[in-house]
């Protein structure tokens, strides 16, 4: 009875290897998610707390364990396929792999947006503190100004 079931576990340890390294693909991309924000932090001087330490725990929790429930939709996948002499995909854990590739994708946008809005931020807060420090004439000199100098350069080319 055992020797009948064998073909079904064998394929188990290459599955399962191949959803280990997704499962670690998705650390890596976390790590290096979590490695440029608090980079781009420290660039821009602002605070890095506990909290943001408490988020990417969080954040490690809930990835992980999406990625072990598509290890075992995976196996239970593997399991009908095999009970059912089907040898061609029983193999691939296609759920993990599908997961993996979602979640480092989301980290990769995470890097991106965190870039871009941190970045707008600096603009914006940039524009507020010069409105605050000139008047409206102030800002209509200095625009005069700059557009005199633009003609003058334009004229000498």
């Amino acid at each position: 009875m055992i020797t009948e079931y064998r073909h079904i576990v064998a394929g188990l340890p290459v599955m399962y290897l191949i959803v280990v390294v997704a499962m670690i693909a998705v650390v890596v991309a976390m790590c290096m998610d979590a490695m440029y924000g608090w980079r781009k932090a420290k660039e821009r001087g602002e605070a890095r707390t506990s909290y943001l330490f408490s988020r990417s725990i969080n954040k490690f929790a809930l990835y992980e364990g999406v990625m072990f429930i598509s290890a075992m939709i995976d196996t239970l996948i593997h399991f009908v396929w095999a009970q059912f002499n089907q040898t061609t995909i029983h193999c691939v854990p296609l759920a993990s792999i599908l997961v993996a590739i979602t979640l480092c994708i989301v980290e990769i946008w995470s890097m991106r947006e965190k870039a871009d809005e941190k970045t707008r931020n600096n603009v914006n807060h940039a524009i507020e503190v010069v409105a605050k420090a000139m008047q409206k004439e102030q800002v209509v000199d200095v625009a005069k100004h700059i557009i005199d100098k633009a003609s003058e350069n334009n004229e000498q080319v």
